[in-house]
């Protein structure tokens, strides 16, 4: 008992948190304010997931510049967000450019990471150099990327943004209770023994009602289509991201990732979902946007 209520208060705290930075640019009539207060939560939840992935690995033997991760992570945040405030000071207004200019500059800074990465290794004389680099481009790869596209998701479309946590807590939530009910047939034993084939179609059927059904009411997008693609890209990619994170708890020998969360355990066991399916939304904006 005291266990469902401390995970409920938990859970509770987690969501109030995120609709709040969601919606604070709307309720304080300042947006660009808002996109400022979101992206450092982003980051700084951004920095404790790389700092979990980076600890795990390291506990587990794997060998990671520990110290070149989190500057390259640090590094990628602050690119954004030094440049957000740069373009968009004069007006201090929304402006897309800002956002524009800012993920572009990210993404410079993430081109240069591979190189530099085995540059440095390099200086290091480690007995397996190629394994550190994966393992240190690993945090930045698997956490900051899908962490700029939900900072970028807000700058264009808050919403959307908000629109893609309740499909993925819509998903979780009927996929284990789905699970629960009927599961029987399991889907990836290997990586997550509890998950079912029952429970993840169950997950699937009721995130696209949800995207179908509240999509145009939480959102200005009316295009039923576009949001069951949007339902279904949630979905399929949330699961697979839940079953990447299980992968790599496995391969640590771990059960959660921290313990930042009672009851729920740490940044990467709550955001597993949203890092696989983030890029994938954000992708899917941008393709409808062009004119």
């Amino acid at each position: 008992m005291k266990k469902i209520l401390t995970r409920s208060i938990s859970g509770a705290i987690y969501v109030a948190i995120i609709v709040v930075s969601i919606y604070l640019g709307q309720w304080i009539g300042n947006f660009n304010l808002g996109d400022l207060v979101f992206i450092f939560l982003i980051t700084v939840i951004g920095m404790i997931g790389v700092h979990e992935a980076v600890s795990n690995l390291h506990k587990s033997g794997r060998q990671v510049n520990r110290v070149l991760c989190y500057f390259l992570a640090a590094m990628v945040f602050l690119t954004f967000i030094g440049c957000y405030i740069f373009t968009s000071a004069e007006k201090w207004a929304v402006q897309e450019s800002a956002a524009k200019t800012s993920l572009m500059l990210s993404i410079g800074l993430l081109l240069l990471m591979p190189t530099v990465t085995l540059i440095i290794e390099l200086f290091r004389n480690g007995k397996e150099p190629f394994a550190s680099v994966g393992h240190t481009l690993l945090s930045v790869i698997w956490v900051v990327i899908p962490m700029i596209s939900l900072i970028y998701i807000h700058t264009m479309d808050y919403k959307m943004l908000m629109l893609l946590f309740i499909l993925i807590w819509v998903n979780d939530t009927f996929a284990y209770l789905t699970g629960m009910k009927f599961g029987k047939h399991k889907m990836w034993e290997r990586h997550s023994p509890n998950k079912t084939w029952e429970g993840t179609f169950g997950g699937l059927f009721f995130c696209l009602l949800a995207a179908i059904f509240i999509g145009p009411v939480l959102t200005d997008e009316h295009s039923r289509i576009l949001l069951a693609i949007i339902g279904l890209v949630s979905s399929v990619f949330g699961t697979l991201g839940d079953l990447v994170e299980s992968m790599f708890k496995r391969s640590c020998g771990i059960k959660d990732s921290g313990n930042i969360m009672p009851g729920h355990g740490g940044i990467l066991d709550r955001f597993d979902s949203l890092l696989a399916s983030a890029p994938f939304l954000l992708a899917i904006l941008l393709i409808s946007n062009i004119q």
